[in-house]
């Protein structure tokens, strides 16, 4: 009898904790995920908070109105973080970087011919056609747009600038593939691993194999 009543309380002790522990617990990862989600929205809410302050005490000044429009893109409140880009445009009229971040935030949001031409003038406004990186950004522009012609231009002037940077013989090659110009998006692939690609180089190799079987892979090493 005693063992009995021993049992019964202890399947009532195990079946409690068990209640518990499945109400609680909860895996270790969701714990981190949610956790450092919640943790980045309210800092991002702290810093909007003290700009939002600081361009306030501060109109003069555009940094504080660039730093908004970051943290509005950050919150994805793409029309505050506009907003914030062209009050710091209309203190800083001469700045091309906001031209180039409006680029970026109409990309991101699908406003292709707006994002096209706050690029442009960016690139208008700066020497910017001696750096590659730009004019790259404007040719994957150009490629999202399906204007091939535009973004061939641009590939070419970046690899005018900067023969070798790798990325632009990549899509070099990709949009001649598209436009079926097999021979020069064979040598477009083969010149993005020579300079040095390394990113997208298994992908170049299968492509290369594809378009040429007889290919050794040696030869272009």
């Amino acid at each position: 009898m005693e063992s009995n009543l021993k049992a019964a309380l202890m399947l009532i002790v195990l079946c409690c904790s068990a209640g518990c522990l499945t109400q609680t617990i909860r895996p270790i990862s969701e714990q981190v995920i949610t956790d450092d989600e919640k943790g980045h929205a309210t800092i991002v809410d702290v810093k909007l908070e003290k700009y939002q302050r600081l361009a306030s005490e501060f109109p003069k000044n555009p940094r504080y109105q660039e730093r908004l429009a970051r943290l509005y893109w950050e919150k994805s409140d793409h029309t505050q973080a506009l907003k914030s880009l062209a009050r710091a445009q209309k203190i800083d009229p001469e700045n091309p970087r906001y031209d180039y971040f409006a680029g970026q935030i109409y990309e991101g949001i699908g406003h292709f011919a707006a994002a096209e031409k706050s690029y442009l003038a960016m690139l208008e406004a700066t020497d910017e056609n001696q750096y590659s990186g730009p004019l790259l950004q404007l040719a994957l522009l150009y490629i999202q747009m399906e204007r091939n012609d535009k973004a061939t231009t641009y590939l070419e002037t970046c690899l005018e600038v900067d023969p070798t940077f790798a990325e632009p013989h990549y899509w070099l090659g990709r949009v001649q593939m598209i436009r079926n110009q097999r021979a020069e998006a064979i040598t477009s692939f083969e010149r993005y691993l020579r300079v040095g690609g390394s990113s997208r180089q298994n992908e170049v190799l299968q492509t290369l194999q594809a378009l040429q079987p007889d290919m050794r892979i040696h030869e272009i090493r």
